[in-house]
């Protein structure tokens, strides 16, 4: 989510959003605009949500679409290339315009926050889970503006929205988490909404991991989330070793000595 302002928070969300560790891992980051999957800003789409900084129940206007950074700290598996995107998970807070520092937290330091902020069903540890699901499931086909913006509204709607029939939906009249009817049917809307039918079903295509960037008590940026491709390590090939070889050997002439001898 992107906007021109930065909202004071509210005391108890600001508390909560802001729970981490101490002496955790941060990384000092600086904003870079929409998405960029290696060709440039994807760029974003103009939309009314709810919950948003403004708002728990008003539908007020926010970009929609993941965001990029860069960093100078390329320790980490997700910033090695000195820049990454990043998916909206706190949408009580603006996102801030130039560099900040992230504490570098898991999921299930998200999964505390957001048990506290949604309270009841699904907990925080389910939906951390859902969110990782949808990753496995559509994250390497996302690379265009409407894309970034469907997986946006996605992780929306699985970080506080309520479930309809079992589903998260995007609508006009869901209870944690709802749109304006024209994102609701939009492209990326209807995207969206499709992913998040199909999450207990779909196909995994790529196994992601989860990293959570909040910025502490501070309160002053939206916090994140990071998806980051899980390489599969290789497959261990055995050498044999020199003894091993030498046994082959004489056990292959062997076997050939055997054989002349047999059709001379």
């Amino acid at each position: 989510m992107k906007s021109k302002q930065i909202l004071i928070a509210v005391s108890l969300m600001s508390a909560v959003m802001g729970s981490h560790s101490v002496l955790a891992a941060t990384i000092d980051v600086t904003y870079a605009g929409s998405a960029n999957f290696g060709s440039g800003a994807v760029g974003y789409y103009n939309g009314l949500v709810a919950p948003n900084p403004n708002s728990n129940t008003n539908l007020v206007g926010v970009g929609i679409g993941g965001n990029s950074f860069t960093s100078a700290n390329l320790a980490y598996d997700f910033s090695s290339t000195g820049q990454f995107n990043t998916w909206c998970v706190d949408i009580y807070h603006w996102l801030k315009n130039g560099s900040v520092t992230y504490t570098v937290d898991t999921g299930a330091s998200l999964a505390t926050s957001l048990s506290t902020l949604r309270p009841g069903t699904p907990d925080g540890t389910t939906r951390v889970s859902q969110l990782g699901q949808l990753a496995n499931q559509v994250y390497s086909t996302v690379d265009t503006k409407n894309e970034s913006a469907a997986f946006q509204l996605a992780v929306w709607a699985i970080t506080y929205g309520d479930t309809e029939g079992g589903l998260y939906r995007i609508n006009t009249t869901n209870t944690g988490f709802k749109v304006d009817s024209g994102t609701a049917t939009s492209t990326y809307g209807v995207l969206a909404d499709t992913w998040l039918h199909n999450l207990s079903s779909a196909a995994t295509t790529r196994n992601y991991k989860l990293t959570y960037l909040n910025d502490g008590l501070v309160n002053n940026t939206q916090d994140m989330v990071v998806f980051t491709a899980v390489t599969t390590p290789p497959k261990l090939i055995t050498v044999p070793e020199p003894t091993t070889l030498a046994l082959l050997g004489l056990g292959l002439a062997g076997l050939g000595f055997s054989r002349r001898k047999f059709v001379s």
